[in-house]
């Protein structure tokens, strides 16, 4: 398992009942900010349904 951010965490919390934007911004902020978990196969399918690539720990280097 990768390193968690507790800062980050702490000071970025998914609101409950999030709206699919507040989901898909928090998840694409989380991945530049925090490995500690792969992005959800549904949000990183959203993102591709969109055209855009999700981010990966690799293209965050």
């Amino acid at each position: 398992m990768a390193k968690l951010n507790r800062e980050w965490h702490l000071q970025h919390k998914l609101p409950r009942n999030a709206t699919r934007e507040e989901r898909l911004d928090w998840h694409l902020l989380h991945a530049e900010n925090c490995q500690c978990r792969e992005m959800p196969e549904s949000i990183r399918l959203e993102l591709e349904a969109r055209g855009w690539t999700a981010p990966t720990p690799r293209s965050l280097k």
